[in-house]
């Protein structure tokens, strides 16, 4: 089981929709057993997944990550269980940063992926989350705070020592001059890791999120779900 944890310091940035999505792609499209966790006190991950709430959650593996098993709960797409979120999960819940990845590898043998969701912040939950990865990745804007935010997000990976990470650009719109600028001034100024899918700017995104479904599963010919599915196969052939 590969380990995949997206995050970012940013909000809105499209994090909690491309685990949604690059789960569901890896389970349709590249036939894998995933396993989705919602460690963003939010929890907006999970109803993507499951309508029932109830049950034990990520709060009940922090307390007890040698029962990570008991955590674990089919969801409505045959190839993809879940680790739901819990609203009622604090930085102090996570009395090891280590516990995480450590309870996640029991399951190794079962599952090709794990996707973790986490909160825009470098906070004791987030950093347990990067901390099991064997991978992090980092969903962008391109906009003009991307520059400082990915300046930010490398500090703090280069603190924890996180050298496995990789960048994807959301919300996307060919057409924009300025976008297009931003993006060719990082690459002319930055090494940063870039993927070599980016994600369109469509109006399918939102009404799927409406539905709480992911885009392939609401328009399978949107050209966000052939994105979403590109990036999937570029996510299968890194090497963690």
């Amino acid at each position: 089981m590969k380990i995949i944890t997206v995050t970012n310091l940013k909000g809105g940035v499209g994090k909690t929709t491309s685990a949604v999505n690059i789960a569901y792609s890896l389970s349709t499209k590249e036939g894998c057993r995933v396993l989705v966790v919602d460690a963003d006190p939010q929890a907006n991950l999970t109803p993507f997944f499951v309508r029932q709430l109830t049950g034990k959650t990520i709060l009940d593996l922090y307390k007890n990550p040698a029962n990570v098993r008991s955590c674990i709960y089919k969801t409505r797409y045959d190839r993809i269980d879940i680790i739901k979120g819990n609203t009622g999960l604090r930085e102090d819940d996570v009395q090891n940063i280590g516990d995480l990845g450590t309870a996640l590898r029991k399951e190794y043998d079962y599952y090709d992926y794990c996707i973790i969701d986490t909160r825009p912040a470098f906070e004791r939950i987030t950093l347990s989350a990067i901390h099991a990865a064997d991978t992090v990745l980092i969903p962008v804007n391109m906009d003009k705070f991307c520059r400082d935010n990915l300046n930010l997000v490398d500090d703090m990976m280069d603190s924890i020592g996180k050298s496995n990470w990789n960048i994807f650009v959301t919300k996307i719109n060919a057409r924009s001059k300025s976008q297009r600028e931003n993006y060719e001034d990082l690459l002319s100024r930055h090494d940063y890791p870039f993927l070599e899918t980016a994600i369109s700017r469509s109006a399918d995104v939102d009404n799927a999120l409406n539905l709480y479904k992911p885009v392939g599963k609401h328009k399978s010919k949107s050209v966000v779900a052939s994105d979403y599915d590109e990036l999937a196969e570029e996510i299968a052939g890194l090497e963690v």
